[in-house]
């Protein structure tokens, strides 16, 4: 059951733009009781005894059904739309213009400058950029 379970959760988190560093978007580690999903669309897990660390993580932990029933609403961009974009939390938010998004590839955000893991809407978030704050 557990491996069924983790299968249909790393395909839900695949469409939401997921992947694992090493292995893209395929179910890999299937035994696992904690996945980590991380901002810059990165997958990693921890075996069970290493359960000490996921209660001391400073993430959010939510149960397999919610992650399951969690579909977040994607910002609609058009081409030319002002975003701010980076790749990785700990970098900091540029500015950009949007061109297009394909969620088959690794960097999903195309824009003028580059492709992105991680893009939002400038408007309502200005205060952001040149900082490495979560998005807004």
């Amino acid at each position: 059951m557990r491996e069924a379970l983790s299968v249909a959760i790393q395909h839900h988190a695949f469409e939401l733009g997921y992947e694992w560093e090493s292995f893209g978007k395929e179910a890999f580690w299937l035994k696992s009781s904690y996945l980590f999903f991380d901002e810059g669309g990165r997958i990693t897990h921890l075996h069970d005894e290493d359960e000490t660390f996921f209660e001391s993580h400073s993430g959010d932990e939510i149960s397999a059904a919610d992650f399951l029933d969690f579909n977040p609403e994607e910002p609609e961009f058009k081409p030319f739309d002002k975003v701010l974009v980076r790749d990785f939390d700990d970098q900091m938010w540029q500015i950009d213009f949007f061109k297009e998004i394909d969620k088959d590839k690794g960097y999903p955000y195309q824009c003028l400058k580059s492709f992105w893991h991680q893009c939002i809407p400038y408007e309502g978030n200005e205060c952001l950029l040149g900082t490495d704050e979560p998005r807004g």
